[in-house]
């Protein structure tokens, strides 16, 4: 057994093991290593060192040697990773960036200067292995656990539910102390970074452009995005990001992640400079993400979700807003977000924080599985979370919407417990029942909305979070309203059911084209969510029913809400470039309409009427002259449309048309949806260059 020496005896240090653990320590009286590392079986036993103090003028000349560590900033241009020469007073705060680190490397980096824009020397293992195995221990052992605040320097710990292992060890260790509150998250001790070969993160993800640039974004992003979509609280953030303050610095993922956003919503009429500039931010983003850069699990939720505003090529399961929301949503529901929080030690502002991040995750699960088809990865069954309180959102800025928020969580309810119901329906009448169920909620919450929702209210311009409201709402009525293919059988079952749901899905489809005609005026589409592409997609299926009508006068006023919607249509798909795939199959089906009218159907004939575009707004009517010129000016072109894509038009026998069953309309939306498939959803035809890789 080795002997300490009395110096050190007389010093009456503890090991490090000890020392870290602020536990009384017995190496001076039965050597090395003490009881507790001998309890441990930790060979490792060894005497903390006290680090010695350096003055002032030693530290500057040290610092003067050193070679500056601060990260390259890139050009305004962005287009590549290039690094521009910038005055040291116009960039932003960077951090200190490791690079890509060898081993020889970590003693030097483990300095203050490889401290991070989150403020935590990332290099620092602090016996990091010790903590990774009696962390179970440790947090089970600490007498603290139920009055420790959960503040920035501990850890969370959400020990799950009744059927939790961690819950029943917690529940028979403090008893009615914790049973009685019913609080599932605590704290614990902070685990070591290690710097293995797999989180090495590249230098490029420290680069900033320069710090006027970064304002310009900010500003954007929090003017134009986080009020209706609120992850971030810009109160908080920006105090962080003006004062420079190295000991509480904003976090680099977030940051990376905010300018992803509003590089989307600043450069709204050059969108080759903002999907290069997304492209450039998201790449940073990603990989401060995918090498664990960041240690607050919050943080990583928020930049989650922020990164559902890129859009990655045409993958959609592996990437895109579907894939970073389910990361978003797995990664807080480990840390417990989807259980009421309140009665624990968590500090009030990660309260709130947690609340309203949790519904706009909600929310946004709803909506994207709406848009593919897919199950929703939240249950509300499995929820404890209070409702959105206006004290949440009171660190988020002048500009937020907190009762749109709070509007929006609800019709996400009420369309989220629609389409379980109508899934789990196994007749024809309790289909009929669920949905009359849904009726009743969406009706009774249209007519409690807030007066400054409503929109009879709104003048001198749209307000893109009152009409991206009015979008979802009348989206969810086509959905659950419109005629699905069916026997017809049961659609003589239906009746005046069906008349009634063709009535709401008309009425909707009106009312999403008007709104996104008014957003374009505004030049607010730049606010919309991913979400609002199956808004418009789902109003022009409904509308190309519709110019097949067989009275001629209400296929005309049918084909120019068309026409305006595919105008609204090509100005979303220069902010999302997803929404392509959609302006390409409407517009190839009015190119086929022009290629395969029947000559008998010309100006002289009886049905002709021609398209005059006059919904559209005067600066679009030349933006649309292609359209125009693939019909040729021909409505009768239109609804004698052989596209194999869409709706075949009701035959025109005389004045007075001759009418189809909607039963039949439905089998045709239906093969021309399937064949739209085939022919779209096919393996994108480009080379492995094309791909987004690192």
């Amino acid at each position: 057994m080795q002997r300490i020496t009395r110096m050190q005896a007389a010093q009456r240090a503890a090991c490090t093991a000890c020392h870290q653990r602020k536990v009384k320590c017995d190496a001076h009286d039965v050597g090395l290593p003490c009881s507790n590392c001998r309890s441990t079986e930790r060979s490792d036993c060894r005497l903390h060192q006290k680090r010695k103090r350096v003055s002032k003028a030693t530290k500057a000349a040290a610092n003067a040697a050193e070679p500056p560590t601060t990260p390259k900033t890139l050009a305004p241009s962005l287009g590549s990773d290039e690094a521009a020469k910038s005055p040291q007073s116009d960039r932003a705060n960077p951090p200190s960036s490791p690079g890509n680190v060898d081993e020889t490397q970590r003693t030097s980096l483990s300095t203050p200067a490889s401290v991070g824009v989150a403020g935590v020397d990332i290099h620092a293992a602090e016996n990091g292995e010790y903590l990774y195995k009696r962390h179970l221990v440790e947090f089970i052992d600490q007498p603290e656990l139920v009055e420790r605040p959960i503040d920035s320097k501990a850890r969370l710990t959400y020990i799950g539910s009744e059927v939790s292992n961690i819950n029943f060890l917690v529940h028979q260790q403090f008893g009615a102390r914790v049973r009685a509150s019913g609080v599932c998250h605590y704290p614990t001790d902070r685990i070591g970074r290690h710097m293995t070969s797999h989180n090495r993160v590249p230098l490029d993800a420290f680069q900033l452009p320069p710090k006027s640039l970064v304002d310009q974004l900010l500003t954007a992003y929090f003017r134009h995005a986080n009020p209706g979509f609120p992850v971030v609280d810009e109160r908080i953030f920006i105090r962080q990001y003006r004062a420079r303050d190295p000991s509480n610095p904003p976090s680099l993922l977030l940051l990376q992640a905010i300018l992803v956003v509003g590089a989307h919503v600043l450069y709204d009429s050059d969108h080759e400079t903002r999907n290069s500039c997304k492209m450039v931010f998201f790449r940073r983003a990603k990989s401060l993400y995918d090498t664990g850069f960041e240690r607050n699990r919050d943080t990583v939720v928020q930049a989650a979700l922020l990164l559902t505003w890129h859009t990655d090529g045409v993958e959609d399961v592996t990437a895109n807003a579907w894939f970073w929301l389910g990361a978003a949503v797995r990664t807080a529901m480990g840390l417990g977000m989807h259980r009421d929080a309140d009665g624990s030690t968590l500090v009030a502002h990660n309260k709130h924080m947690w609340r309203r991040v949790w519904w706009l995750l909600f929310q946004s699960d709803v909506w994207v599985s709406l848009q593919y088809g897919r199950p929703q990865s939240i249950h509300l069954e499995d929820c404890t979370v209070q409702k959105l309180k206006m004290a949440d959102f009171s660190d988020c800025g002048d500009d937020v919407r907190p009762e749109y928020m709070m509007q929006m969580s609800q019709l996400a309810v009420i369309v989220s417990e629609a389409v379980r119901a109508r899934s789990r329906a196994t007749t024809v009448e309790s289909s009929i029942s669920a949905v009359q169920r849904s009726d009743e909620k969406l009706a009774s919450w249209a007519l409690r909305l807030p007066h400054n929702l409503q929109l009879h209210t709104i003048s001198g311009g749209i307000d893109p979070w009152t009409a991206n409201l009015h979008l979802h709402y009348n989206m969810a009525l086509i959905l659950l309203h419109r005629p699905q293919p069916q026997s017809k059988a049961r659609a003589e079952h239906l009746g005046r059911r069906l008349d009634d749901n063709l009535e709401i899905c008309v009425a909707a489809a009106g009312s999403i084209q008007s709104l996104f005609q008014q957003l374009c005026e505004a030049n607010n589409l730049k606010s919309l969510w991913i979400s609002a592409i199956n808004c418009l997609f789902t109003a022009l299926i409904q509308l190309s029913s519709e110019i097949r009508l067989s009275n001629p006068l209400l296929a005309v006023s049918a084909l120019r809400r068309y026409d305006s919607a595919l105008v609204s249509l090509k100005q979303l798909s220069r902010h999302w470039p997803n929404a392509e795939s959609v302006l390409h199959f409407f517009e190839k089906s009015i190119r086929v309409n022009s290629i395969e009218t029947t000559p008998a159907n010309g100006p002289d004939s009886p049905a002709f009427v021609p398209s005059s575009n006059q919904d559209l707004r005067p600066s679009e009517k030349g933006k649309e002259s292609d359209l125009d010129n693939s019909r040729e000016g021909n409505l009768h072109d239109t609804m004698q449309n052989k596209s194999p894509c869409l709706l075949q038009p009701l035959a025109i026998t005389d004045e007075h048309g001759v009418s189809q069953d909607i039963f039949e309309a439905a089998e045709e939306i239906h093969d021309a949806w399937k064949q739209w498939q085939s022919e779209n959803w096919s393996t994108p035809e480009f080379s492995d260059d094309y791909l987004f890789t690192f």
